[in-house]
């Protein structure tokens, strides 16, 4: 029997060997593996650097609304709550100075002559271009008027009066009663515009109306030793207009007189109105002179206008200014005095309860203008994670804090009494918002409308008539109330010592403390008095506004740090892209050498598998 042997059968090893290596797709293997390291991380830190981005974003948008409203606070100063009328605007209007001042009332002005430039005219040139070799004086001062001022339509004359022949008076009756009443003793006719002055205490009559009474004006010299001289050699018309236009005091230009272009003038005036502020031009040159004779008949060197204060009825008093902006009358106002007129008119201040209302109105949405912005960037979601970009901001919630505190913080320095938004009708509601409330705006605006200042003046005032504070701009005061009084010898301004000087009659008060702080009294000084230093809610927000915005505030400081951690977050992220990067071609390699390997594998797994196929056959 023939023994059969068995067929041992073997594993089949090659053949759990893919044929083309490894069969797993190595990209895809690769991202998987790398991202399930770095996606987590790179996630973490996009998120952190969205809520970075959002916060820098909302602090800009915080800063932003902040300037908005500080602009729209310090505007608030600008608004009047007055009203000025005047029944005669031609003639004369009310200007508010400062409001702070004003008291409200009407006055009756009446019988004004506005304040005057002097004119005079140098006329008579045939054309601009005439050449004149001279040299000219001019002196600022005064012409005082040394005769009355009438016309003489009859044929009678009054000593000590000064008169001009109108026409020629030929030799006769009518020269010799003028010759035996004045210091006229010429023979022969008088020439037209012979001036004569009738002596004292003579009188007389002449048969024909040819004299007229004149002004006559005599110069007094502010200050002789400012004179200034001019001089010019072939100077035209047009030059010496210009050169007289140089000449501080006075101002000069050429006219046209008749605008044919063969009669000019040079018309001199004053640059300011009053009496004081004349001039005198006196030269070698007849020509460029002025005379003491304003006679309107002359053709050439004549005055148009004599230098004059402006005069007025105010209230019954009679009033003399050398200006038409009057500024010392009315506390806070100055009269504008515009042109002449004798009947009464009124002059009216009042305060305006729309004005303020408007004021109250613009305020309020201000103020809940950068409510809605600050509660969106600092709004707490309870109930999702929709936090604003400043929620927990340690910087804004600070901020938030204060804008609070406006609505019930007391404006002090108006008074004795504090000064609350409450009471100008100004409250909020259960979410703080703002809100007028109407019935206690107008109960305030009759019964105190002088609160409401204190929404946008600053306050710096005494209780007393007897005494006046004024300070500069720069002048530190914090608010509050302080005594002026005197003890021993030593005046004081609360615990600072002030320091005395006599003024007009009265006392001046300064302080080494209080540069710019000036306190000055009647001559019946009062023992002690009160001083009120106030700032206004505009003022407060603005303020408040400022420093939210300012270099080295909390907020900027956070803004900053916010800044640096969204540096430091890109610093992460090209980190972490450069990881991602460096372990991706780890791994691609890696992977990259073990489908190489099995690649050889799988060819060394043919080749095997064709020589064992050859085997069998031959067996």
């Amino acid at each position: 029997m023939v023994e059969v042997a068995k067929e041992v059968t073997k594993p089949d090893y090659l053949s759990l060997v893919n044929k083309s290596g490894s069969g797993f797709n190595v990209s895809e293997l690769v991202d998987a593996i790398v991202g399930s390291e770095i996606e987590p991380k790179r996630t973490l830190q996009k998120t952190k650097q969205e809520k970075t981005e959002n916060a820098i974003s909302g602090i800009g948008f915080l800063k932003s609304q902040a300037s908005n409203t500080q602009t729209s606070f310090t505007s608030v100063k600008s608004d009047t709550f007055f009203e000025i009328s005047s029944s005669n605007s031609s003639g004369v209007t009310l200007k508010a100075e400062d409001e702070t001042k004003l008291q409200a009332g009407i006055r009756s002005i009446s019988n004004v002559t506005t304040a005057k430039k002097m004119a005079f005219e140098f006329g008579g040139f045939s054309n601009l271009t005439d050449k004149f070799t001279a040299n000219l004086t001019i002196d600022l001062g005064k012409w005082t008027k040394t005769a009355a001022s009438s016309s003489v339509n009859t044929n009678s004359f009054a000593s000590q009066k000064t008169y001009i022949v109108t026409s020629e008076i030929s030799n006769g009756a009518d020269v010799t009663a003028i010759k035996s009443k004045t210091s006229y003793t010429a023979d022969g006719p008088i020439a037209a515009n012979t001036t004569f002055t009738v002596n004292d205490g003579e009188s007389g009559t002449i048969s024909s109306a040819l004299i007229k009474e004149i002004d006559v004006y005599s110069f007094q010299d502010a200050d002789a030793a400012n004179a200034e001289t001019q001089n010019f050699s072939n100077k035209s018309v047009s030059e010496v207009a210009a050169l007289l236009n140089s000449v501080t005091g006075i101002s000069a230009t050429t006219v046209d007189t008749t605008g044919e272009g063969t009669n000019f003038s040079i018309i001199v005036t004053s640059d300011k109105t009053g009496a004081d502020n004349g001039f005198k031009i006196t030269s070698n040159l007849a020509r460029f002179a002025t005379p003491a004779l304003p006679d309107a008949s002359a053709t050439i060197n004549k005055f148009s206008q004599i230098a004059s204060d402006a005069t007025f009825t105010l209230d019954g008093v009679q009033v003399t200014r050398e200006s038409n902006s009057i500024t010392d009358l009315l506390d806070g106002a100055s009269i504008e005095l515009k042109s002449d007129f004798t009947t009464s008119a009124s002059i009216g201040i009042s305060r305006s309860e729309t004005n303020v209302r408007s004021t109250v109105d613009s305020v309020i949405n201000s103020l809940n203008e950068f409510k809605a912005e600050i509660d969106r960037l600092t709004f707490i979601d309870l109930e999702g994670d929709a936090n604003g970009p400043l929620a927990l901001d340690p910087a804004v919630s600070s901020i938030r804090s204060s804008f609070k505190k406006l609505a019930v913080q007391p404006l002090n320095g108006y008074g004795e009494k504090s000064i609350y938004l409450s009471q100008l009708g100004i409250k909020t509601d259960n979410n703080g918002d703002y809100f007028l409330d109407d019935t206690l705006f107008k109960k305030t605006f009759l019964a105190n409308p002088e609160y409401f200042q204190a929404l946008k003046d600053e306050n710096l005032a005494t209780n007393t008539s007897s005494a006046t504070v004024t300070k500069s701009p720069f002048t530190q005061i914090a608010v509050g109330t302080y005594t002026v009084s005197k003890d021993g010898d030593q005046w004081k301004f609360g615990d600072t010592n002030l320091t005395r000087f006599d003024y007009k009659g009265g006392s001046m008060f300064t302080s080494t403390t209080y540069p710019g702080l000036v306190i000055k009294t009647a001559a019946a000084e009062p023992a002690s008095f009160k001083i009120y230093s106030g700032q206004s809610f505009s003022k407060r927000v603005a303020d408040l506004m400022e420093k939210v915005v300012e270099v080295g505030s909390p907020l900027r400081n956070s803004e900053e740090t916010y800044k640096t951690q969204s540096t430091d977050i890109e610093e992460r992220l090209k980190k972490l892209e450069e990881r991602e990067k460096l372990i991706n071609s780890k791994y691609t390699e890696q992977f990259g050498k073990m489908e190489q390997s099995m690649t050889q594998f799988n060819s060394t797994k043919t080749l095997l598998e064709n020589f064992i196929e050859a085997w069998k056959k031959q067996k």
